[in-house]
Formats: C-alpha cells, sequence, structure tokens
C-alpha cells in the first residue's frame, strides 16, 4: 500500500493541512486489518468496483475548495466549502476521500473528518491533518433539501477506499440534471454526526456554567 504524498499543494491550501494524492497508512494497523484493506478477506464487496482509470486524478480536479461566502445564513459562511469545477453528471465518481487510514489504536475521538471504512474493524479515513479536496464537503442541512453527492465504497486496484458520488437519478426522475458548474457539493453527515456535536455543545456549556 502506497504511503506517499504530495507536494504538488493546490493555491490557498491551508498550511496546518498536509495534501494528499494518495492514502497515508497507520504503522499500527494489524495484519487482519491490512488485508481486508487490500481487499484480502471473504465477505462482500465494495458497492463500486473501479480501475485507476476511472478515479478522478488530483489535476484538473472536478470540484475545488473555496471559501463559502453566499448565502448569508450558510452554517459554514466563511469557511471552506467544496465545489465543482464543471457540470457534474449523475452518478459520477467525483474525488477520492483521502486522509490518514487508522485503526481504532490510533483513531482520534475529536475529528470530524473521520469516514469509517469498516465499523466492525474500527477502520476509519482521517481527514483532520492531511487530505485532499473532499474533507471541504459540507453537510446539507441549512443549505438545500437534500444533499447532492454521497459517500460510497471503492475497490481501486484491489484496494479499499472511500469516494465521493453525485446522487444517481431518483425515483420521478429527481436528481436528473446533476449538480452545475460552480454548485457546492453537500452530503449528509448523518443523525449520528450532529447528535455527537450535540453531546459536545452541552459539555462545553456545562464546564462554562460550573466555571
Amino acid at each position: 500500500m502506497s504511503k506517499t504524498s504530495s507536494n504538488r499543494t493546490p493555491p490557498g491550501w491551508p498550511a496546518e493541512v498536509l495534501y494528499l494524492t494518495t492514502p497515508v497508512y497507520s504503522s499500527r494497523l494489524n495484519v487482519d486489518e491490512t488485508n481486508f484493506i487490500q481487499s484480502r478477506n471473504d465477505g462482500p464487496g465494495p458497492s463500486l468496483a473501479l480501475s485507476r482509470s476511472m478515479v478522478p486524478a488530483p489535476s484538473p480536479p472536478l470540484a475545488r475548495p473555496r471559501r463559502v461566502d453566499v448565502p448569508p445564513d450558510h452554517p459554514a459562511l466563511g469557511q471552506y466549502g467544496l465545489f465543482a469545477s464543471d457540470h457534474l453528471a449523475p452518478g459520477r465518481i467525483v474525488i477520492e476521500y483521502l486522509g490518514f487510514v487508522h485503526s481504532r489504536r490510533d483513531a482520534d475521538p475529536l475529528s470530524d473528518y473521520d469516514l469509517s471504512l469498516d465499523r466492525e474493524r474500527g477502520i476509519g479515513i482521517d481527514a483532520a491533518r492531511m487530505g485532499n479536496e473532499a474533507r471541504f464537503i459540507n453537510d446539507y442541512r441549512g443549505v438545500r433539501d437534500g444533499p447532492n453527492v454521497e459517500f460510497v465504497d471503492l475497490l481501486v486496484r484491489d484496494e479499499r477506499r472511500i469516494g465521493v458520488r453525485v446522487l444517481p437519478v431518483g425515483k420521478c426522475g429527481k436528481g436528473k440534471k446533476g449538480i452545475g458548474k460552480g454548485e457546492e457539493l453537500l452530503v449528509n453527515y448523518g443523525k449520528g454526526f450532529w447528535q455527537s456535536r450535540s453531546l459536545e455543545v452541552a459539555a462545553k456549556v456545562s464546564q462554562v456554567d460550573d466555571d
């Protein structure tokens, strides 16, 4: 498994985040976890098996991060979001979600950028300190009625990854237009994320009250 990153850091990239074009793997992954990532274990595989040529290369990107400046009530106003560089058709794989691939042994419980690659084994991909453009995807809540992209399992050169896919066309033709150029990519973080956030906020408020 590759452990390299890239020196081709995009302009304006946050200095505190290492830019990646390939995943970085924890040295603490054991044999079972490594075999799972390399798809050597029995069991159902990811939903999408792709050749490397089918996964978008880092340059030119299909989506670029920039600071959110509209609408004024955007929950992430002034922070980064990810926006389509061109029209993105329904079902299109936009980008891989890259980061630090780890087990439970070196997971960061405070990270807001950690996606689960396998819950049973506790394997995740954390983009808090290192990652690519996909780390800037915001939640759809407070921006639009629903998400326009989703996280999906990928199998790239026999290696399990996570990708970002434009939602396919739904019932009654919903989503048939895909994502327009300049439109923000928005995903569903899930109720678990927001429940965890609520508990964190409540704990901070309680600490302030105690002080």
